[in-house]
């Protein structure tokens, strides 16, 4: 069996979560379908992916490291020998692929957390978008409601004044005519005074 931080891209962290969802080996992970990965805590559909390619390459890369360690301890002295002279070999690859583990890990994790931030970003831009837009629509319906609210004031306004000036007239008409009668009355009682003046005379 494979441990689970030998995957590539896997730590501690990683590594004792994935242990604690049921994925206790490379095996296990590589079995596993991006579906259920996804259900451990910091794993996303992309990287459930990279992690089974990984798991599968962590369990292919290690049978050849393991084979000449369990031929060799056959023979007596010499093999034990070896197997301690290669033992501190293992070691080193071990420390070795820590770092690229954590290193990738730390990579996608950044990544992860960019594409975050970047659709978090969008997702604040589109909403303050819509408000602005929003906000627009509400002010252009109200100044519309205001224009439309004026021109009516205005139209009343029109029809008093024409209303008022029309009074006007007429009532300058109506004087008008009662002056012409006056006149017309003092005339015919001059005309009417001068008949009476001849008759008279006469």
């Amino acid at each position: 069996m494979t441990a689970v931080t030998a995957i590539k891209g896997v730590g501690e962290g990683l590594g004792k979560s994935l242990t604690a969802n049921g994925f206790k080996t490379a095996e296990a992970v590589a079995k596993a379908s991006p579906a259920a990965l996804v259900k451990v805590p910091r794993i996303g559909k992309a990287r459930a992916a990279v992690l089974i390619t990984a798991a599968k390459e962590a369990i292919a890369e290690k049978p050849p490291a393991a084979k000449p360690a369990a031929a060799k301890p056959a023979a007596k002295r010499p093999a034990a020998k070896t197997s301690t002279r290669r033992a501190p070999a293992k070691k080193p690859a071990a420390r070795r692929t820590a770092p690229r583990k954590t290193i990738a890990a730390a990579a996608a994790e950044k990544r992860a957390e960019e594409a975050a931030r970047k659709a978090a970003e969008e997702k604040a831009a589109t909403e303050l978008a819509e408000a602005k837009a929003k906000k627009k629509a509400k002010a252009k319906a109200k100044a519309e409601k205001a224009a439309k609210k004026l021109q009516e004031m205005e139209a009343v306004f029109s029809k008093a004044k024409d209303k008022v000036k029309a009074k006007t007239k007429k009532d300058k008409k109506k004087d008008k005519k009662k002056k012409a009668d006056k006149t017309d009355k003092k005339k015919d009682k001059k005309k009417d005074k001068k008949k009476d003046k001849k008759k008279a005379k006469k």
